[in-house]
């Protein structure tokens, strides 16, 4: 049973273009604004053999809840491609805070499988476990590493939808 890791930070979703479905989220559902970039992460672990992870990647706000759009760029293995390839799109996880190493531990006790790990280029890292029931996986993104540059990255992505007026929806963010 997962308890004790707090509310769901996020939710996410794969999808074929990123910058299509953010236009869309933001027109039919009012999400947004969706700041989209790449992810290429040379040293994460998918399945425990090394791999690279490459994605673009939106995230945007509906009401309080975040929202993650995620295209996989290329065809490498990857808890996204795996999705993707296993039968196309919808929501692929959700996100909680929390420690990693525990709720790995604490989420395999239960029978979930750690599916990939990793850390981003700020020194935040991530792990996907398998998730229950019919949700495909659960992400655990430790808030306080990297100098909390992912804590700092969401409050951004919050703060931008704090009274934003439904212009510039879809916003690209170079490298």
């Amino acid at each position: 049973m997962v308890s004790g890791f707090g509310p769901i930070r996020q939710l996410a979703f794969v999808v074929d273009d990123v910058v299509a479905a953010a236009a869309q989220w933001a027109e039919l559902y009012g999400a947004g604004p969706f700041t989209v970039y790449e992810v290429d992460i040379a040293d994460t672990k998918y399945r425990g053999t090394p791999m690279r992870m490459w994605a673009r990647m939106a995230l945007g706000q509906l009401g309080d809840q975040q929202i993650e759009l995620i295209e996989p760029l290329d065809d490498s293995p990857s808890v996204y491609r795996e999705f993707l390839d296993a039968g196309g799109t919808g929501v692929h996880h959700v996100c909680f805070w929390h420690d990693i190493d525990d709720a790995v531990d604490r989420l395999g006790a239960d029978g979930s499988e750690l599916v990939q790990r990793g850390v981003t280029s700020t020194g935040a890292g991530f792990a996907y476990v398998s998730g229950a029931g019919r949700l495909p996986y659960v992400e655990i993104v430790d808030p306080t590493a990297g100098d909390g540059a992912m804590a700092m990255f969401f409050a951004a992505v919050a703060a931008a939808a704090d009274g934003w007026d439904g212009s510039d929806p879809v916003r690209i963010r170079s490298r």
